[in-house]
């Protein structure tokens, strides 16, 4: 929703936009004049539903509403204010002639920030809306960071997958190779396999892929230095291979026929 063209000070980026709710022409006029010198832009509205009309147009940065108004009481806007996704987390300062305690508490629970009294101490009202001000731009910054968070969490999650699915691929190639090994022990070792080679190389698989395996599902990021010793060691072994050997498909069934014929 865009934000309220306003009347007062010259319009900016930075200007703080007021909607002022009061049905008494002389009110809104000297509370305008206070907010015009103190810097901010305004619209008044003088009744509650000419000031439902103007929010369902734009959204101002905060809002004095008057709590006494005819045919639609500042209770009953507010109330209106706090169903409507738009409006419900702007800041609405009540203004108040009831000085008793029922007034203010039946004001803050119909969610209103913070209310001031009639007359109205200007230095105080400006002091409050300030302070309002500063809890909504804090509580922005809040959401812009969670929001980038929540991305970081998200790209670093697709990571993990990725290496999780890298180690997996690791994991299966270290089982190829052990299967690859008993079939040779099996059914007889050729002279050009270096069976201590091979093994060091194994028992060095076995370590970095279980510290990669640790490092993944404890949630830690994984140590690329370590996936890359893994790979190397993975191609050593089978590097070491004889030529032709492999433990999947028709190569395992012409190991496993060859170690029957013997």
């Amino acid at each position: 929703m865009n934000k309220l063209i306003h009347a007062g000070t010259k319009e900016g980026d930075d200007a703080i936009a007021v909607l002022v709710v009061d049905d008494v022409e002389a009110n809104r006029a000297i509370l305008c004049r206070r907010l015009e010198k103190f810097g901010f832009q305004y619209v008044a509205a003088d009744s509650g539903l000419a000031a439902l009309v103007l929010l369902r147009q734009a959204v101002p940065d905060i809002i004095l509403l008057d709590y006494m108004m005819p045919q639609m009481n500042g209770l009953e806007v507010l109330r209106e204010l706090r169903r409507e996704p738009a409006t419900r987390e702007v800041p609405v300062i009540m203004v108040t002639a009831r000085t008793e305690g029922d007034a203010v508490i039946e004001a803050l629970e119909a969610g209103a920030d913070d209310y001031v009294t009639k007359p109205i101490d200007f230095d105080v009202l400006r002091a409050r809306m300030e302070t309002q001000l500063d809890k909504r731009r804090n509580a922005h910054q809040l959401r812009r960071a969670n929001a980038v968070l929540d991305e970081r969490v998200t790209l670093r999650a697709m990571a993990l997958a990725d290496l999780q699915d890298e180690l997996k691929e690791e994991i299966g190639r270290r089982k190829e190779l052990e299967a690859e090994v008993e079939i040779i022990r099996k059914g007889g070792v050729s002279e050009d396999v270096d069976l201590v080679g091979l093994g060091m190389l194994l028992r060095g698989i076995e370590r970095a892929s279980g510290s990669l395996f640790a490092a993944v599902t404890g949630g830690r990021g994984a140590n690329l230095a370590h996936l890359a010793e893994l790979c190397d060691l993975v191609g050593r072994a089978m590097r070491l291979l004889p030529p032709g050997r492999t433990v999947t498909g028709a190569g395992e069934m012409e190991a496993r026929d060859r170690i029957k014929a013997e």
